[in-house]
């Protein structure tokens, strides 16, 4: 194995290689990809390592172009010398072999500072006046968003980390640049025009239809977890005793008191703060179909994570497994979080203050973010005891990207089918739920007229 490193000035060689020597506190780990923190006598450092070895044909293509971290460490020497903010980046060291680049290190200097969206009292003009320097000097970012901006609380020192992607161009292109505020303002808000934020929204949808995919892989939220003849994903930070037992033996919740729902579809069951829901075995044309696509779970696993991140609210799924054999899903498990004493809207005896405002948001903001629900009756709907409306079983939802008025209208009458007689559906509140409603969801009452 042959190793070439490549230095900043004033570096010593043995302490970069003694970070190498130590494990580190992990950051972030997958496949592909390993960062830690390392905390030294001589200051504190991370160490960003791109494995390649893991991948059959991905350590011959960089006899042909740049490594990921020779990338960063060629954008991070143009960025200094047009005078751009960025981490200090002190060395880099690839391991070579007869077959190709087996791994690539970057090393930088930690920097006192937090990104932009853990720090506090962060004045957002300051932040645009930063971005808007950056761009004059040619930057294109292409993946700007709050963690890659690190701020200094003390001083307001601003610095670019993750250069990945990042380029300097003599004439950049400006709608490029544009799209950089734009993807920025999705997680740090910003006074922007009405052009630019017409253009956050559209990238923010954009990007979490592609984003919620990582829900069934392997990162800092998400990991596999194998309990008997089941793969389950799991919802790393909420694992604890009372969900491993349920990996373990989910049946055992779905009995009992424990039991909420016995159907022949499903069975619905919840252990303390969680809900269990096992899709049976009903056709067996279905286990032909279920070779070819997800099954029910996982597919609820998914639009519920992509629900989670566009801001609609239901509850967080926590896990999902395929029970297979041979090949064929003869059962398949679902976990969620349960919402504390919330009741269906179906079971609402009574007008509560601003559940109709509430509602029209939640049904409006699924609309436009290009969700439809061919169920969306009464009793999919839960409310808590502080009239915030949640959105459950998934099973019916669908995303589309774009909802037209007429899948919009055949969601509202299937509501409103199930609330007439209701105290909550009065004439006066209707009219407030959809007036609401085409405020969030951009329809015209004359679109839904029509």
């Amino acid at each position: 194995m042959n190793k070439k490193w490549e230095l900043s000035e004033n570096i010593e060689h043995s302490l970069m290689e003694s970070l190498l020597l130590k494990e580190g506190e992990i950051i972030k780990k997958s496949p592909a990809k390993l960062v830690s923190f390392h905390k030294t006598s001589s200051g504190d450092f991370y160490v960003k390592r791109s494995r390649h070895a893991s991948f059959i044909f991905r350590p011959q293509k960089y006899w042909f172009k740049d490594c990921p971290a020779r990338w960063e460490w060629s954008v991070a020497q143009t960025a200094q010398s047009l005078g751009v903010a960025v981490v200090d980046h002190l060395a880099i060291c690839e391991f070579w072999s007869a077959i190709g680049l087996q791994e690539d290190i970057l090393i930088t200097r930690a920097f006192n500072g937090k990104p932009l969206h853990l720090a506090t009292n962060v004045d957002p003009y300051r932040v645009m006046e930063f971005v808007n320097s950056c761009h004059k000097k040619g930057m294109v970012h292409g993946d700007l968003h709050p963690a890659n901006i690190l701020i200094d609380s003390s001083s307001g020192e601003l610095r670019l980390a993750d250069l990945k992607g990042v380029r300097f161009e003599e004439n950049p292109d400006q709608e490029k640049q544009k799209e950089d505020v734009a993807y920025l303002n999705i997680h740090f808000p910003m006074p922007l025009s009405a052009d630019l934020l017409h253009l956050s929204n559209r990238i923010r949808s954009k990007k979490m239809a592609v984003r919620y995919r990582r829900c069934l892989k392997e990162n800092r939220e998400f990991g596999p977890q194998i309990h008997g003849c089941s793969k389950w994903w799991v919802r790393k930070p909420m694992i604890n005793n009372e969900l491993n037992k349920i990996l373990t033996t989910p049946d055992e919740v779905l009995g009992g008191k424990s039991l909420l729902k016995a159907g022949r579809t499903s069975t619905v069951g919840h252990c303390n703060n969680l809900v269990v829901k096992r899709y049976n075995f009903k056709k067996p044309l279905n286990l032909i179909k279920d070779l070819f696509r997800p099954t029910k779970a996982r597919r609820a696993f998914q639009l519920g994570y992509h629900l989670e991140l566009v801001g609609i609210s239901t509850p967080r799924v926590v896990a999902v497994a395929e029970h297979r054999s041979l090949g064929f899903a003869l059962r398949s498990y679902l976990v969620m979080e349960k919402i504390a004493e919330a009741k269906d809207l179906a079971d609402m005896n009574y007008d509560m203050p601003n559940l109709t405002r509430s509602l029209a948001k939640l049904i409006g903001k699924m609309h436009a973010e290009g969700f439809v629900h061919r169920d969306l009756k009464a009793s999919n709907i839960l409310i808590d005891p502080y009239g915030k409306p949640y959105l459950i079983d998934l099973d019916g939802l669908t995303y589309s990207r774009q909802v037209s008025a007429r899948m919009a209208v055949s969601n509202l009458k299937r509501l409103e089918r199930g609330l007439i007689g209701k105290p909550l559906f009065t004439k006066l509140n209707w009219i407030s739920f959809l007036r609401v409603y085409c405020l969030e969801s951009g329809f015209c009452l004359s679109d839904l007229r029509v």
